[in-house]
């Protein structure tokens, strides 16, 4: 089997298990990951902060308190907006929740891009699993790792401690995380006793 497909299947299986999530308990770890996320040196010294919207009817980590925080505190959020055209991730800074759109996917975006953020220094990253590599397994469209690629702002990745796993299959065009948080703990890729 290839690495793809074995990606594809560990995706399917994985997308099960995290739909199969009480709502109670998402609600509790959502509010412990993003309590983490505060927490980080990175993010409070941070001005410009990327965060991806999160489809709560998929169980994704819920970042749509997070957001609102962000657009009242002194920090720019800059949210995804997808390209289906070009494959890319286009970025917007967001002033107000009210102006997110759900588009074809049914991901919250907002409907007129407005880059004027400058430069970013942290990105809260989407995921659907990781492993202790740092390695990320997403959805399989390669946005998030075509944008990565190129930045050097700390990338964060967020999701619930079921789903680090010791490792996952890796593509060469699978980008590697800084920092993992669960509701459970934190993970640094250089941290010595983690392989990285």
């Amino acid at each position: 089997m290839s690495v793809s497909d074995r990606k594809s299947e560990l995706r399917a299986h994985l997308l099960k298990r995290r739909n199969a999530i009480e709502y109670n308990d998402w609600v509790s770890k959502s509010k412990k990951i993003v309590a983490q996320i505060k927490g980080l040196p990175e993010f409070k010294s941070a001005k410009t902060i990327h965060c991806f919207v999160s489809m709560n009817e998929r169980k994704e980590v819920d970042t749509h308190t997070l957001i609102k925080e962000l657009i009242n505190s002194k920090k720019n959020v800059v949210v995804p907006v997808t390209n289906f055209k070009t494959g890319e991730l286009e970025h917007s800074k967001l002033t107000t929740f009210d102006e997110l759109e759900v588009n074809e996917w049914g991901v919250l975006e907002p409907e007129n891009v407005d880059p004027s953020a400058g430069g970013i220094d942290i990105i809260i990253v989407p995921l659907l699993a990781a492993d202790l590599h740092f390695n990320r397994l997403g959805y399989g469209k390669g946005f998030y790792d075509r944008f990565l690629e190129n930045e050097k702002a700390i990338k964060v990745g967020v999701l619930f401690s079921e789903f680090i796993l010791e490792e996952i299959p890796v593509e060469d065009f699978d980008e590697k995380l800084d920092i993992l948080i669960s509701e459970k703990k934190t993970l640094r890729r250089n941290n010595r006793n983690l392989v990285s």
